[in-house]
């Protein structure tokens, strides 16, 4: 299956459920660069079982930042590292649900409502299998992959894991 790349017609969406069903979606050119960049992202992060590269927020980033960035790239959470980085010490994690208790306040910090206590890590190399029963045991949908130090490695996440399983036939990178 390919798609063409018409206006209006392949953009994020529908080029993850082609790539899903083994199929690629050639993303218009009628968006401004830095969109179409963005559909791509969306299209790169919507399954790739771990996560190597996960968009992170400092402790001292915005609720209302947080928000932005959930919507655009379609995602319901971030892990928090103290500097920021993709490659920092996890100190958090900042989930649809936290967000849920921040009442309007949208120049919160990150810092103030993620959450910090009891973090779901697990080692780079942890089987999906394992990480599945790891996260269903302790009850999240995301788990944090770290190293010996607490740098983050990766994230796994639930959705990705069942969209694993129930899309055997997707179109998947070396990642």
């Amino acid at each position: 299956l390919v798609s063409a790349p018409m206006d209006t017609v392949t953009e994020g969406a529908l080029a993850i459920a082609l790539a899903q069903e083994g199929g690629i979606g050639i993303i218009h050119k009628n968006l401004p660069p830095e969109v179409q960049a963005r559909e791509v992202a969306k299209v790169k992060r919507s399954e790739n079982g771990v996560v190597v590269d996960p968009i992170t927020l400092s402790p001292e980033d915005t609720v209302g930042r947080a928000a932005r960035l959930m919507s655009e790239h379609g995602v319901s959470g971030f892990p928090v590292t103290a500097d920021g980085t993709s490659r920092g010490v996890v100190v958090g994690i900042l989930t649809r649900r936290d967000m849920k208790f921040v009442n309007g306040r949208s120049e919160a910090k990150v810092g103030e409502v993620m959450t910090k206590d009891k973090l779901v890590t697990a080692k780079f190399d942890t089987k999906p299998a394992d990480a599945e029963q790891l996260m269903s045991q302790a009850r999240v949908e995301k788990l944090l992959l770290v190293d010996a130090h607490g740098r983050l490695k990766g994230l796994i996440t639930m959705r990705d894991l069942e969209n694993v399983r129930t899309h055997p036939n997707a179109c998947r990178d070396a990642r």
